[in-house]
């Protein structure tokens, strides 16, 4: 007598049974990951207002994570890519903090150093005459007109650049009582003077005075002050490791 016995039905469901655990584990394991992620990116924006004094809410809104999908188990935190309008992100501001060593020209400093104002190895820091913003920044529009003044905007800019040599911010407007002003570069020190970009304001007949809008400094040279990258993976490790089982025995309590 021939017995025959098929187990090929018995396959097909064990195969099925292997392909929903993993489905499970798949669901979890992404969950978890985008966790870890989230939980990350709230800790490294802790961690620059403890680092930094005064950061802007451009810096503290930059952290970005990138979620898990059930086909692509990765989950990311990084700073926004997209930058301000000048094109500059917040990772290429805080390079040097994060990395460590001298800090890279900033955009108008390369700039200025083209139009030869600034000198080689220098960078700049506002003056005490300066315009300042709440954080204690020079404003966009002040470092433009002081680049449109020098000529120092590229062929991409030129219309921007003053094209009377300053004549009409010299004369000042009598409507409003704005006071007419030059400004002139001092490359090095000179007496009391630090190097920088300087305003010549008129009083008409009754003098002028000079007020220091810029001052050159050597490049800083940064050490490590804020470990993104370790906090972030560090701090994701830990809260998928905590989220994990919780999400698997969800994955599975729930699974149809």
């Amino acid at each position: 007598m021939d017995i025959q016995v098929d187990f090929s039905d018995l396959a097909m469901n064990l195969k099925g049974d292997l392909e929903n655990v993993q489905k499970q584990i798949n669901f979890a394991t992404m969950r978890a990951l985008n966790a870890g992620a989230y939980k990350a990116s709230k800790d490294t924006a802790r961690e620059i207002e403890q680092v930094f004094k005064s950061p802007t809410p451009w810096v503290m809104s930059s952290i970005r994570y990138r979620k898990a999908t059930k086909e692509k188990l990765e989950s990311r935190v990084d700073f926004d890519g997209w930058g301000n309008k000048q094109g500059v992100t917040v990772s290429q501001v805080l390079r040097a903090e994060i990395e460590g060593g001298e800090r890279r020209l900033k955009r108008h400093e390369i700039a200025l150093q083209r139009a030869g104002v600034l000198p080689a190895g220098m960078a700049i820091v506002p003056g005490p005459a300066s315009q300042k913003d709440s954080y204690g920044n020079m404003p966009v529009s002040q470092i433009n007109q002081i680049m449109s003044y020098f000529q120092a905007f590229g062929q991409q800019g030129y219309s921007a650049n003053m094209r009377d040599g300053g004549k009409r911010l010299a004369r000042g407007n009598k409507k409003s009582g704005a006071r007419g002003f030059v400004y002139f570069v001092l490359q090095k020190p000179h007496g009391k003077l630090h190097a920088g970009v300087y305003q010549r304001v008129s009083f008409g007949g009754l003098g002028s005075a000079i007020k220091p809008i810029m001052y050159f400094v050597p490049m800083p040279r940064y050490r490590k002050a804020f470990a993104f990258y370790t906090i972030a993976y560090q701090s994701g490790r830990e809260e998928f490791n905590k989220q994990y089982p919780v999400m698997l025995r969800e994955a599975f309590r729930t699974a149809r």
